[in-house]
C-alpha cells in the first residue's frame, strides 16, 4: 500500500496528461495535490515535510520562471523588430541546397535558440526556415523538432538547474556530466536529419559534414561547460557550429549582406553572461550589488532592451511583446509551479526513498538500465527537462545511493533523458503542428520523430549498465 501511495503521483501525471489530456498546469497540480495527500494519509511518509518542502520548492521556481520570461520577451522583442524574419531570409539564401540547409537549422539555428529561449521556441524559429526551403510540412515538423537537441541548456539551462538543486549537484557538475553523455547526441541527430530529407543519397553528400558538425557541436559544449560558463554551453556550441556551417559558403556570404543588427542582441547576451559569470572578482562585485543582478535572468532584460532600442520597437509593439509573452509564460509557469513543488513534495516526504528502496531491491544493479526510462517518460509527461528532473530526479537519486551507482551518472541520464524525449510530449508537438499547418495530425509527428530518443535512450542504458558493471 505504501509503494502504491507513493507512485500515486506519478500515475495521477500520466493519466491527466495523456488520457484525460488536462494541460501541463492542470496536471500539474493535480499530481501536487496527490503527492501532498499521499504525504497526509500514509503513515510511512512524512507529512511534517509539506510545508519545508513547499517553501524550498517556491524558491526554485522564482528563480527559473524570471529566466523563462526574459527569454520570452528577448524572442518576442527581436520577432517585433523585424530580426527573426531577416535571420530567417537569410539562412534561405545561404544554402539552397535544403539537405544541407536542414543541417545547418537541427545543429545550429535551433539549439541556440532553444538554448537562449528554451521551451520549444526553437520550433517556432526553424520551422518556417524548412518550409521556405521547400519541405513538406511532416519533415519540417520533424526537423524543428529534432532541432531542440540542446534542451539541457534550454533557457540558459533552467531544467538542468532544477535537477542540479534536486539531486544536490552543483550545476556546473551536472551540466559537465550532461555534456559528456551528450557528445555523440549531435552528430545522430545531424545523421537523422539527412536521412529524413534525402535518405542514402543524402548521407552520402553531406554526411562527413554532418558528422563533423555534430561532434564539433558536442565537443564545444563539453568544452564550455568544463571551461567557460555552462549556462551557455549549447549556446556557444551551437554558434560555432553554425559559424562553421557558414564559413564552408564564404563565397555567397560575399554576395549577401549579414543581418549584423538582427543577432546583435544576442551577441550583446552572451557577452554579458560571459563577463558576469568570468573572473571571481566580478561575481563577486555584480553579486555585491544585490540578488536581483545573479543568475542570467537581469542579462535577458537588459538585451531585450537593448533589442528594442536598436530594432526601434516602439512602445506600442514593445508593449504587445510584454502580453504575448505574458500569454506564453503564463501556462509554462502553471506546469512548472505544480510539478517542481510535487516533486519536492514527493523527496521532502520520503515517497522518493522508498520507492527508490523498492526499485533498487527488486533490480539491484541493472537500476541503470531503467533510470533513462524514467527520464524520457517524465520528459515525455511534462513536456520540459524542468518538469521531469522535478519529478524523477528526487527518485533517480534515491535509487542511484540505494544501488551504489554513481549520483552524478545518474542524475546526468536523468537530465539527459527526459531532455530529448520532451520534444514527443503532447504540448510540444502540437506547437510543431501548429507552425507547419499540421494541426490533427501530432500523432503522425511523434511517430516520424521518435527513432533518435529510442537510440538516446538505449545509449544513455548502455552507459549505465557499464559504469554499474565496472563500479563507477
Amino acid at each position: 500500500m505504501s509503494y502504491a501511495v507513493g507512485a500515486a503521483p506519478f500515475a495521477v501525471a500520466a493519466v491527466a496528461l495523456l488520457v484525460l489530456r488536462w494541460s501541463a498546469g492542470r496536471a500539474g497540480a493535480a499530481t501536487l495535490a496527490a503527492a501532498a495527500l499521499g504525504a497526509l494519509l500514509s503513515p510511512d511518509l512524512e507529512a511534517g515535510a509539506i510545508p519545508g518542502s513547499l517553501a524550498e520548492g517556491a524558491a526554485i521556481c522564482a528563480r527559473v520562471l524570471v529566466i523563462l520570461f526574459g527569454g520570452l520577451l528577448l524572442h518576442n522583442v527581436l520577432s517585433r523588430g523585424g530580426a527573426v524574419g531577416e535571420v530567417t531570409r537569410f539562412l534561405d539564401r545561404v544554402e539552397p541546397d535544403r539537405e544541407a540547409l536542414a543541417l545547418l537549422v537541427v545543429l545550429g539555428v535551433g539549439p541556440f535558440f532553444e538554448s537562449v529561449t528554451g521551451f520549444g521556441l526553437a520550433v517556432v524559429i526553424g520551422a518556417p526556415i524548412l518550409l521556405a526551403a521547400g519541405f513538406d510540412p511532416l519533415r519540417a515538423a520533424v526537423l524543428a523538432c529534432w532541432s531542440q537537441c540542446a534542451v539541457p541548456w534550454g533557457a540558459l539551462g533552467v531544467g538542468t538547474t532544477v535537477g542540479a538543486d534536486l539531486s544536490g549537484l552543483g550545476f556546473g557538475e551536472l551540466s559537465d556530466v550532461s555534456a559528456l553523455l551528450s557528445l555523440p547526441l549531435f552528430a545522430l541527430y545531424g545523421l537523422a536529419s539527412l536521412v529524413l530529407a534525402g535518405g542514402a543519397a543524402a548521407v552520402r553528400r553531406h554526411g562527413a559534414e554532418a558528422l563533423g558538425l555534430g561532434l564539433l557541436a558536442g565537443g564545444a559544449t563539453l568544452a564550455v561547460s568544463v571551461l567557460l560558463v555552462p549556462e551557455l554551453s549549447g549556446a556557444l556550441a551551437a554558434a560555432l557550429a553554425a559559424g562553421v556551417f557558414l564559413l564552408r559558403r564564404r563565397r555567397r556570404l560575399r554576395e549577401l549582406r549579414p543581418p549584423v543588427r538582427a543577432v546583435a542582441p544576442y551577441a550583446l547576451l552572451l557577452i554579458l553572461l560571459v563577463v558576469a559569470t568570468g573572473p571571481p572578482a566580478v561575481q563577486a562585485a555584480i553579486e555585491s550589488l544585490g540578488p536581483a543582478l545573479t543568475g542570467p535572468a537581469p542579462w535577458l532584460f537588459l538585451s531585450a532592451l537593448a533589442a528594442a532600442a536598436l530594432l526601434a520597437v516602439t512602445p506600442a509593439a514593445s508593449a504587445e511583446a510584454a502580453a504575448a509573452t505574458a500569454r506564453q509564460w503564463l501556462p509554462v509557469a502553471l506546469a512548472t509551479i505544480g510539478f517542481v513543488l510535487a516533486g519536492q513534495v514527493i523527496a521532502g516526504s520520503g515517497a522518493a526513498a522508498l520507492l527508490a528502496g523498492g526499485a533498487a531491491h527488486a533490480l539491484g544493479g541493472a537500476y541503470a538500465i531503467t533510470a533513462p526510462v524514467f527520464g524520457a517518460l517524465g520528459g515525455g509527461l511534462t513536456g520540459s527537462n524542468v518538469g521531469s528532473n522535478a519529478l524523477f530526479m528526487p527518485l533517480q537519486v534515491e535509487a542511484a545511493a540505494s544501488t551504489g551507482s554513481s549520483v552524478a551518472l545518474i542524475a546526468g541520464i536523468q537530465n539527459v533523458a527526459g531532455s530529448h524525449a520532451s520534444y514527443l510530449s503532447p504540448q510540444r508537438l502540437v506547437l510543431a503542428a501548429t507552425a507547419t499547418g499540421l494541426v490533427g495530425r501530432e500523432g503522425e509527428i511523434a511517430k516520424a520523430a521518435v527513432a533518435p530518443v529510442v537510440v538516446v535512450v538505449l545509449l544513455l542504458a548502455v552507459v549505465g549498465i557499464v559504469a554499474s558493471s565496472s563500479g563507477g
